[in-house]
């Protein structure tokens, strides 16, 4: 069974802590935005709850979990869930550019 890894607000009753775990041969990794705001508001769509473009601090954050998470699985997904306008492409992008700099 494959632990799914998240980045999401922290401070809530809700909110899972960023652990970077490997439990299978395929390692996941979604990515919600960490729009405090939004995130336990009530009769809003997903598009406003996962309202967030990432800052490269906020990205560079993952990058060596990321690393670390594929020297132990065979593949990792990194799933973009910043569901708002073209934030997932843009948040992508920053995700792309920082793991290929980021040492």
């Amino acid at each position: 069974m494959t632990f799914v890894c998240v980045d999401e607000p922290q401070g809530f009753r809700s909110s899972c802590p960023p652990l970077a775990t490997v439990t299978s041969d395929i390692a996941i990794v979604r990515f919600h935005g960490r729009n405090t705001d939004t995130w336990e508001k009530k009769g809003i769509t997903a598009a406003e709850r996962f309202n967030w473009y990432y800052e490269r601090e906020e990205v560079d954050e993952w990058v060596p979990k990321i690393r670390e998470m594929a020297e132990e699985a065979r593949e990792v997904h990194l799933m973009i869930n910043t569901c708002y306008r073209d934030q997932s492409v843009v948040n992508a992008r920053l995700l792309r550019e920082r793991l290929s700099k980021v040492g």
